[in-house]
């Protein structure tokens, strides 16, 4: 070794780059050159560029443009991000982002992150729009987009996202024609995209694509969306259009959150009678479309009232046949007579999940002449569960109304049940072994009864 040459300076550039990677943070790169002269500059090819801050002052901007910068002389980056929260007493000026986005353009060629907080007031008007104009990246293959506050995300027209297969944009605002454009021109390898903004002006959004296998969608503000992609197969819509027509011959995963959810002006025109999964939020009434599901999901609320209660009961006469049903009840009202409804029409699944999300029981109960009180929305000699091999249950706590349900489930004919789970999201007040047996004691004793109590994030049976 030569007289003052260290170590640190023998070590070869390749090993360099491994251990400043592992540091994350331009500015702690670039520290470490303090190490050894040949450091100082040994960081600017690091494969992957880290940029992040919590919530700081402007001078985290000039941070991303010199670190940027340090890196002209290397080909390419292997993946970039760029993530700031909040900058203290002020917002982001698009024309300091532009060229970060032109570099990106140029040199990324392969995942970019890029997460805004809020833009600059412009001639202090806090709620304009900052536009901001992205260019093509022909190396990218995963784009991510969170923008928060008003910014207009505006694609330019020119130039293909060769590589792009995963495309997510969270913003404030983009145009429908310029989103058309994007994903049916210019991104000829999308397979998942997702979308999460209003429209700048309602208008129609199309989206054809041939390689597009996953969409969700939750954009404001769009007249129609037709959709077709031959590949797709799962669809999730949060938001709905006014009309929507799709044509997706492969499509085997549906999840329509939204409750206006209209089989007049939401078509499925080339879609399979069979699906894996169908997950449903408050309107139910999208489940005809499908002959076979295997899984259903339905997010159920029950209004206190009659008129409520029976559009649920005309919603769900007619459940796909399916393996595994899932039900979520925001509070209890109708919970023994709506799951003995379900029950009733769908006789073929092997397990039944019920997850009542709240402990809330309404201060206005129903009234008498609701049919939840009828004797007949009580009756289980017509519910035959041959299938049925297992139960899980959870909720907060235990209540009147689970164990009445329970109660009913276990005088049902279920000739191969073998297993029922009862989850306790708060163990206050304490399960009682008194209870817990006495839940055991309503199955027969082949059938399998366990409890348990969340812990610290983690599920603890109880014995």
């Amino acid at each position: 070794m030569d007289a003052g040459e260290d170590r640190i300076s023998r070590l070869p550039d390749e090993l360099l780059n491994t251990i400043l990677l592992r540091l994350r943070s331009p500015r702690a790169a670039a520290r470490a050159g303090a190490l050894s002269r040949r450091w100082r500059h040994v960081w600017t090819p690091v494969p992957e560029l880290f940029l992040s801050e919590g919530s700081h002052d402007a001078t985290f901007l000039d941070t991303v443009d010199a670190a940027l910068a340090a890196c002209d002389a290397a080909p390419a980056l292997q993946g970039l991000t760029i993530a700031l929260y909040a900058i203290r007493g002020g917002g982001v000026p698009a024309e300091r982002v532009a060229p970060w986005l032109r570099f990106a353009s140029d040199r990324v060629v392969g995942p970019l992150f890029l997460l805004l907080p809020k833009p600059e007031e412009v001639d202090g008007e806090e709620e304009a729009a900052a536009v901001l104009d992205f260019p093509a990246c022909e190396g990218v293959t995963r784009l991510e987009l969170s923008l928060s506050g008003a910014w207009r995300v505006r694609p330019l027209s020119a130039g293909l996202f060769w590589a792009l297969t995963d495309l997510t944009i969270v913003c404030n605002y983009m145009d429908g024609s310029e989103l058309t454009a994007l994903v049916c021109k210019q991104c000829p390898r999308l397979t998942h995209l997702k979308l999460y903004f209003m429209l700048a002006n309602a208008s129609d959004i199309f989206i054809c694509s041939d390689s597009l296998q996953s969409l969700s969608f939750s954009v404001c503000k769009v007249w129609l969306l037709e959709i077709v992609a031959p590949r797709m197969e799962k669809l999730s819509v949060s938001i709905s259009p006014d009309e929507a027509r799709i044509s997706a011959p492969k499509l085997a995963e549906v999840a329509w959150d939204d409750g206006n959810y209209d089989p007049r002006h939401h078509r499925f025109d080339d879609v399979g009678r069979c699906l894996r999964l169908l997950e449903l939020g408050q309107n139910m009434s999208l489940m005809q479309q499908f002959d076979e599901v295997d899984e259903l999901k339905l997010g159920i609320y029950i209004p206190q009232e009659i008129a409520g209660y029976e559009r649920f009961l005309n919603q769900t006469n007619k459940l796909p046949k399916c393996k595994i049903l899932s039900i979520s009840l925001p509070w209890r009202h109708g919970l023994v007579p709506g799951m003995l409804h379900l029950l009733r029409g769908c006789n073929s699944m092997r397990k039944v999940s019920l997850l009542v999300c709240s402990d809330h029981v309404s201060r206005y109960p129903c009234l008498p002449s609701c049919p939840c009180h009828s004797e007949e929305s009580h009756k289980i000699d017509d519910i035959f569960l041959n299938s049925l091999e297992e139960v899980v249950i959870t909720s907060y706590t235990s209540s009147h109304e689970i164990l009445e349900f329970v109660e009913q489930l276990s005088r049902c004919s279920a000739t191969i049940l073998k297993k029922v789970v009862m989850k306790y999201r708060l163990n206050s007040p304490p399960l009682t072994k008194e209870v817990s047996e006495k839940i055991r004691s309503l199955f027969q004793p082949k059938i399998e009864v366990n409890f348990y109590v969340l812990s610290d994030w983690k599920w603890v049976r109880l014995d």
